[in-house]
């Protein structure tokens, strides 16, 4: 059963918040290359091999908060989210968020798509290989007189800002390797998930983990360098009970933890199809995933810490500290 493996594998790790499961081929941060983390205040570059860390980009307005950085295929520029401070006009309210674009080291900062109505919040921007950007674009929408919340996948020309719709109820996605594909979740049943894959360019997707998985809600999905694995974060609600209480109280967390969300596990599932496998048991609250360039190792950005994670056998050790929904890329 999972909760026996999870006390028997880390139950250490997560009681005292230390290095748990150890071995992530090497001593822990042995990786190469850096993260680029977001931590709301600041996006920051944290050395994998030393643990050092650098600023990278600032809020140009107090009260601004740094989302979601991605590293271009290159390795040369960024992509980021900025929420300007709320504004209120009149008797409207905005809180939607932004678009930008830097070079890998924070310089030239610049717009590329500023929202368009109030509190349209553009997020989870992802390069792909022609050097096109993605991002999902979530507005309220009127649906027969009734306000409704639309998610969309959009393409975005970094140049021009112009846009295009490409999927419709997309929550969470990964942009292959070679850009065709896109892994992407959608909310099929009340509170339940489906993780689809399919061509960018549309066509009828085939489904990579369904509801029987009891997995839901899919965050982070990431493609492994290579294309043949995609990596994720889920809650298993195989765990809840019937009665409705809460899963967390089912599974201790670290006080570091425990301040919203549902505990979610590292899970990877072939592309080409199959079932999907429990790869590390971190017990993390909103974990955000980064695939390494050789594609050995999954750093997890967690409330708890910042874990590196073999990527065959998902021993993992704990590198550095967590951000509290953290967003994080990995870069040469």
């Amino acid at each position: 059963m999972r909760l026996t493996r999870a006390l028997l594998a880390c139950l250490f790790a997560l009681a005292s918040a230390a290095p748990g499961c150890g071995g992530a081929d090497g001593p822990p941060g042995s990786g190469r290359g850096s993260l680029i983390i977001a931590r709301g205040d600041s996006i920051f570059e944290y050395d994998i091999a030393s643990g050092e860390t650098a600023p990278l980009i600032e809020p140009q307005d107090d009260g601004a908060f740094l989302l979601d950085p991605a590293v271009s295929a290159d390795g040369t520029r960024l992509a980021y989210i900025v929420q300007p401070p709320p504004r209120v006009s009149g008797d409207r309210y905005d809180a939607g968020s932004d678009l930008w674009v830097a070079n890998r080291d924070g310089t030239e900062q610049q717009a590329v798509l500023a929202h368009s109505v109030p509190n349209q919040l553009i997020r989870f921007p992802q390069w792909g290989a022609d050097g096109a950007l993605y991002a999902i674009v979530q507005e309220i929408e009127d649906v027969g007189g009734v306000a409704h919340v639309a998610y969309t996948l959009q393409r975005i020309d970094p140049a021009t800002g112009a846009r295009a719709r490409l999927r419709d109820g997309v929550l969470a996605y990964a942009i292959s390797p070679d850009g065709e594909r896109a892994a992407y979740a959608v909310r099929t049943e009340r509170d339940r998930e489906t993780l689809y894959l399919g061509d960018l360019d549309g066509g009828t997707p085939g489904v990579l983990v369904d509801v029987s998985s009891q997995l839901s809600p899919f965050n982070s999905p990431r493609f492994a360098p290579d294309g043949a694995t995609v990596a994720f974060a889920a809650a298993d609600q195989a765990l809840a009970p019937p009665t409705g209480q809460r899963l967390a109280a089912l599974r201790p967390q670290p006080a570091a933890a425990r301040t919203d969300g549902l505990p979610e596990d590292i899970w990877a599932v072939a592309a080409a199809g199959g079932e999907p496998r429990l790869l590390a048991d971190l017990n993390e609250d909103l974990p955000a995933l980064a695939w390494s360039g050789d594609g050995d190792r999954l750093y997890v950005l967690g409330a708890v810490g910042l874990y590196e994670v073999n990527a065959r056998t998902g021993a993992s050790d704990i590198i550095g500290p967590g951000v509290f929904h953290g967003q994080m890329a990995w870069s040469p």
